[in-house]
């Protein structure tokens, strides 16, 4: 399909009004939507915009957060398990575990902090009494993670409604959100729309799992994040 086609595609899907999800649970406006558009994968060729492009369904009233992707490679300045150890706490598994959300400039519990260095362009996890910096991350390198994971979304809102225990859905609004960028970005971690978990826990044997540092943003600020967007409908 082309540009053209997509949008023709919208306008059809758009006029259709509230339609019934076609599946219970939270996949299910990606999975009624993708139905509606012929397609069975999450992506889509667009040769008239450069090639694949990645498709988001969003609820507008959503608040839920979404994983971009995930880094911890050569960021902590202190182990891991000393982290944990220090600022951690026993979790609903009696496991002794380092799992927060933080945002930049917003002190949790344990008394560690996000900040960003805008002369160095790198994101700090600090201790907030004794200023120790715990983990660094390179603004740059997170930026490219994200542009070759969402370099182009579609991406598609919708109202929606219950009746008798059934999700209605109105899909009728839809960007096209090219060239993510660097400034973009810094300004969403500034805002506090973009997060990371910490997802970390010792095990028994006392070494340490680390799911992966998740950068998360609320599916409905996706397009804060890219230098182009296309409205489409």
């Amino acid at each position: 399909m082309n540009l053209k086609e997509i949008q023709e595609k919208l306008e059809q899907i758009r006029a259709m009004g509230f339609v019934r999800s076609l599946r219970h649970g939270s996949t299910g406006i990606g999975y009624t939507f993708e139905t509606l558009l012929g397609i069975h994968e999450n992506n889509i060729p667009i040769p008239d915009i450069g090639g694949r492009v990645e498709l988001k369904t969003v609820r507008k009233d959503s608040q839920s957060l979404i994983t971009l992707f995930t880094f911890n490679k050569g960021v902590w300045k202190i182990s891991q398990r000393e982290a944990i150890k220090k600022y951690g706490y026993t979790d609903k598994k009696g496991r002794f575990a380092l799992k927060n959300t933080l945002f930049c400039g917003k002190q949790i519990s344990q008394g560690l902090v996000l900040k960003l260095d805008e002369r160095q362009n790198v994101l700090h996890l600090r201790d907030v009494e004794t200023e120790q910096i715990i983990a660094t991350w390179d603004i740059y390198v997170i930026v490219g993670k994200f542009m070759s994971k969402l370099s182009r979304l579609l991406l598609v809102f919708a109202d929606r409604r219950l009746e008798e225990g059934e999700e209605y859905f109105h899909y009728n609004e839809a960007y096209i959100l090219t060239d993510p960028g660097p400034r973009k970005f810094i300004t969403a971690f500034k805002n506090s729309l973009i997060g990371i978990d910490l997802r970390m826990h010792l095990k028994d044997s006392g070494s340490v799992r680390n799911r992966g540092t998740a950068f998360r943003i609320r599916e409905k600020d996706l397009v804060e994040l890219y230098e182009r967007r296309r409205r489409l409908i």
